[in-house]
C-alpha cells in the first residue's frame, strides 16, 4: 500500500490502450464480415464467431477501464463524458456491422461491388488510424479517409447490388455516421 501511495498506477494512463484494442477488435471483425461477402464456409463462420467474441472481451475491458477512470481523482467530467461517448459510438458501429453480417449470411456469396470494396477498405483504415491516435500517433487523425463520400459513391452504385442487398446501403450509412462520430470523439479526447 505504501508503494501504491507513492507511485500509483492510474487507470487514465491505460484507458487509451483499452479503447484502441476495442477499435482493433472492430476492425478485425469488419474485415471478416467483408470477407464473408464473397466466401461462405464453416471455417469462415467460426472465424467470425471468434472475432466477435474477441471484440466483446475487448469492449468489456474498455468499459471496465472507463469505469475505473471515473473513480480516479483529476478526471474532468468532460473527459469522462467523451470516454462514455466513445463506448456508445463503438457499440452503434458494431450493431451496424453485425446487421451486415446477419444479412450477408442469408444469401449466397458473390463478388463485392467496387464501391463496397473501397468503402470497406476505408472503414478498416479509419479504425486502424483511430486506434493509432489513441496509442499516441500525432498524425493518425490527419490521414483519415472521407467515409461520407465513399458512402455517396456506394449509393450511386446501387445497381451493382441485388434488390435483397438494400440493407447494406442502410447499414453502411450507420457505419459512416458512427465512425465519423468516433473520429470527432477521439480527436476531442486526445486533443
Amino acid at each position: 500500500l505504501i508503494a501504491y501511495a507513492i507511485w500509483p498506477t492510474w487507470e487514465r494512463t491505460q484507458v487509451s490502450e483499452a479503447l484502441a484494442e476495442m477499435l482493433e477488435g472492430c476492425r478485425t471483425y469488419f474485415h471478416g464480415v467483408v470477407e464473408r461477402f464473397s466466401r461462405a464456409d464453416a471455417s469462415m463462420e467460426a472465424e467470425l464467431d471468434q472475432t466477435r467474441r474477441a471484440w466483446r472481451r475487448a469492449r468489456s475491458t474498455a468499459e471496465g477501464s472507463v469505469d475505473r477512470v471515473a473513480s480516479e481523482p483529476r478526471i474532468t467530467p468532460e473527459k469522462l463524458q467523451i470516454l462514455t461517448s466513445i463506448l456508445a459510438s463503438s457499440h452503434a458501429l458494431m450493431h451496424a456491422m453485425m446487421a451486415i453480417e446477419a444479412g450477408i449470411s442469408q444469401r449466397q456469396p458473390q463478388t463485392q461491388p467496387e464501391a463496397f470494396q473501397k468503402f470497406s477498405n476505408d472503414v478498416e483504415f479509419t479504425l486502424y488510424y483511430l486506434a493509432a491516435a489513441l496509442r499516441g500517433s500525432s498524425s493518425a487523425t490527419q490521414t483519415l479517409p472521407q467515409l461520407r463520400e465513399d458512402h455517396r459513391r456506394l449509393v450511386e452504385a446501387r445497381d451493382s447490388f441485388s434488390p435483397t442487398d438494400e440493407f447494406i446501403l442502410i447499414e453502411t450509412d450507420h457505419i459512416t455516421t458512427a465512425l465519423n462520430t468516433l473520429r470527432e470523439q477521439v480527436g476531442r479526447y486526445i486533443g
